[in-house]
């Protein structure tokens, strides 16, 4: 999912009827913006709303996962008007790039995402790589001087969250976490997804960095977080693949396939079993020092007394002092032990950054899937821990040579496409349920999912590449998904219900001939959560 500039559709009516109505001061703009959102709804309320959701009635999606939803896009928790989904917007694969925010900096530059350019007091909440880098400021480590004492990071997406985020407790990590969330598995002060908001709305919604509960906004309830939680676990995919039984139809991405899976040419399965996020050996989420702070980053660094501050990811929260050493000076320069936790990859080509600091492995190429392949042929990488432990295991080194290398980012490009693909489909099936059953009611519902579903269709295009290019993945299916993506047209711009069900029903037949070029076992399990927005 995602590179689509298309916005998420959050609280922002009342800040573009202020626009419209000449609120052209860009403070005084912010200021209005944040009372007309600040206004919490009650969780009954939710609750009661998404009773009426035709999603519901029609027993699409839970009330549960409905109102969570509700919570998700459009709470602010009386904070400075951003919500979850400022930076976790459906639209755009629940993540921000670097072309979303440039994009939205300049069509909507008084967006709550920009809420430090817009208030003094909160200049200090983000750093110039919000705009540069599409990456934000972190206190992962605890909000002592949090001006200071800070990491900056890319935004993980939260597709997929409840196949990756089990802790694995060999990797030596203290508890918490008993969950993974962030880049290091640090996301969390108590260890839980379900503790992630309380931490977000206190690091991302504050109106002043003194951050006083009640004061700069209002914790989460208990409720609230219960009904958050289940919509980010039905986010994505419920399931893993079996790359084992999966082939590709591509001759290339079959190829890479067997690379991904073999210890002598990728091993990348060991860390990324079945290319989800999870250790080979347990099944769960393990955290690895594959060296990836020792290749330099764009980002911009904390800073502690007289000392640059290094991404030391998982375990420094609340220390004293940095503890770890993580370029071998005899200083310590950092807080935390050197481990970050792998994201899933079958989400990875459509949801860069692909490493927390936002590196450039080909500092000529593209910041793209190839890029981050790439890194596992690095000697930073081969100098690594992870990598180290890696050669213990099989024997020797791994000399990840460039063909192969070329043809594993081709197998996740594949991949990415057909879940692309899938969740269009679940959204148009969605639409068209809905048409049978309400016709022209809450028409509004069906056509979010049908824009939604044309996003993700579009977001294929982006992992597959131009139909007409020799390079392209599955041109026969590029060319079925263009047709879809004309029926969907059609069917936004239909007069009446009958119609529209016609598109819906035309697209997805489209859909469904472009998914069988793909390969074979390749089965997603899709969320509910996919139907929010």
């Amino acid at each position: 999912m995602g590179r689509s500039t298309t916005r998420s559709w959050m609280a922002l009516g009342g800040w573009v009827a202020l626009l419209a109505a000449g609120c052209s001061d860009a403070g005084e703009g912010a200021a209005a913006h944040l009372d007309a959102v600040s206004q919490s709804v009650t969780l009954a309320d939710r609750l009661a709303q998404c009773a009426q959701d035709p999603r519901v009635v029609a027993g699409l999606v839970s009330r549960d996962v409905c109102a969570g939803a509700g919570v998700f896009f459009e709470e602010t928790f009386d904070g400075n008007g951003r919500t979850c989904g400022t930076c976790h917007p459906v639209a755009n694969s629940t993540t921000i790039d670097v072309r979303f925010v440039t994009d939205l900096n300049a069509s909507d530059p008084n967006d709550p995402l920009f809420v430090s350019l817009q208030r003094p007091e909160l200049a200090d909440l983000e750093t110039s790589d919000l705009l540069e880098d599409a990456s934000i400021l972190e206190n992962v480590d605890g909000f002592i001087d949090p001006a200071h004492r800070f990491v900056s990071r890319g935004v993980n997406h939260v597709l997929s969250l409840s196949t990756s985020i089990r802790a694995d407790a060999g990797d030596g990590t203290t508890s918490p976490p008993v969950e993974r969330t962030g880049w290091g598995g640090d996301g969390s002060s108590d260890g839980t997804l379900r503790g992630f908001l309380r931490d977000a709305v206190a690091q991302h919604f504050t109106k002043r960095l003194d951050r006083e509960p009640g004061v700069d906004f209002r914790l989460p309830t208990p409720q609230e977080e219960d009904v958050a939680l289940a919509f980010q676990l039905s986010l994505g995919r419920q399931n893993e693949l079996d790359l084992a039984s999966v082939r590709m139809f591509d001759a290339e991405a079959e190829d890479g396939r067997q690379a991904f899976m073999d210890p002598h040419r990728g091993r990348c399965n060991v860390c990324h079993h079945n290319a989800g996020a999870n250790f080979q050996d347990t099944g769960n989420n393990r955290n690895f020092d594959t060296g990836t702070r020792n290749l330099g980053s764009p980002l911009n660094s904390g800073s502690f007394e007289d000392r640059t501050l290094a991404d030391g990811g998982f375990g420094g929260r609340d220390l004293p002092a940095p503890n770890f050493d993580s370029f071998g000076s005899g200083i310590p320069d950092a807080f935390g032990n050197g481990t970050f936790n792998p994201p899933p990859l079958i989400e990875a080509a459509d949801t860069p950054p692909f490493f927390h600091n936002s590196l450039q492995i080909n500092s000529r190429g593209q910041r793209d899937i190839n890029d981050a392949v790439n890194f596992y042929a690095s000697a930073t990488f081969k100098a690594s821990v992870a990598a180290q432990e890696l050669d213990q295991r099989f024997g020797a080194p791994l000399e990840l040579q460039p063909l192969d290398a070329v043809a594993i980012a081709r197998f996740l490009r594949a991949l990415n496409g057909a879940f692309n693909v899938d969740i269009a489909k679940q959204r148009l099936n969605a639409a068209r349920v809905l048409a049978d059953r309400f016709a022209s009611t809450r028409a509004d519902v069906q056509t979010k999912l049908m824009e939604l579903a044309r996003v993700e269709i579009d977001d294929a295009f982006e992992v597959m590449g131009d139909p007409d290019s020799p390079s392209a993945l599955y041109p026969a299916a590029l060319n079925q998904l263009d047709l879809a993506r004309a029926e969907i047209a059609q069917g936004l711009a239909a007069s009446s219900a009958v119609e529209r069900r016609n598109r819906i029903v035309n697209a997805i037949a489209r859909v469904t001939t472009a998914r069988a070029e793909f390969g074979q076992n390749i089965t997603f399990a899709l969320g509910q959560g996919n139907l929010m927005y």
